[in-house]
């Protein structure tokens, strides 16, 4: 028999495709599904609730390994803005390529058929997930905007709040300055320096010199 690689196995066998019956290719075909299911869940359960996140470049570039089609896919999908989580895998597993792929995977794998179904997101599943996701997106729009109403009134409040105490400290300040002013003015000297009259409560009293 000639030379076959397995790509689940990554190793090259020379019984043929026969290896895809071995009971180490069938494990190994077990554990791949299994760890590709659990992120194909993940994906699935944001269909009816679509998660919607403030674009971050270091969470929001992840790619996915689709075994089926054998190419790394977009997990999410954005638009430098928003972040619609998932995005880009339930969108990749609703393709026809990904359908042909999975049909074509689980054929030369001879994996359980039971399964097949669970990779495949249907065509109402995806018009569900866009439906779901434009009310999430006009939902986080209508939070966001309400937040900065919110930053903007604080910003205002505090606003206010230093110019009320700048006032009452300029106030204290002019009100010390003008008592300062007051209690020097007590005595009074002419124009030549000499002392004048000052009268204090209905008595009338000379400075001496």
């Amino acid at each position: 028999m000639g030379a076959f690689y397995c790509a689940i196995c990554r190793q090259t066998s020379f019984s043929g495709k026969a290896h895809i019956f071995g009971k180490s290719h069938q494990s190994k075909l077990k554990v791949v599904l299994v760890k590709f299911l659990e992120k194909v869940k993940e994906a699935r359960r944001t269909i009816k609730t679509p998660q919607v996140e403030k674009y971050d470049c270091t969470q929001h570039q992840r790619r996915f390994w689709c075994y089926c089609c054998g190419v790394e896919v977009e997990r999410d999908v954005t638009d430098g803005n928003l972040t619609v989580l998932f995005g880009g895998l339930l969108e990749h597993m609703a393709t026809p390529e990904h359908r042909k792929g999975t049909h074509a995977f689980w054929w030369e794998n001879k994996a359980d058929p039971k399964l097949k179904g669970k990779f495949i997101v249907t065509e109402e599943e995806s018009e569900r997930f866009k439906t779901e996701v434009a009310k999430a997106l006009e939902s986080f729009e209508e939070k966001e905007d309400e937040l900065i109403k919110q930053q903007a009134t604080l910003i205002r409040a505090r606003e206010q709040h230093r110019q009320e105490v700048l006032q009452s400290l300029t106030e204290v300040f002019l009100t010390s300055q003008e008592l300062s002013s007051g209690n020097n003015g007590g005595q009074q000297k002419d124009n030549n320096g000499c002392p004048q009259l000052i009268i204090e409560k209905g008595r009338q009293s000379v400075v001496p010199a």
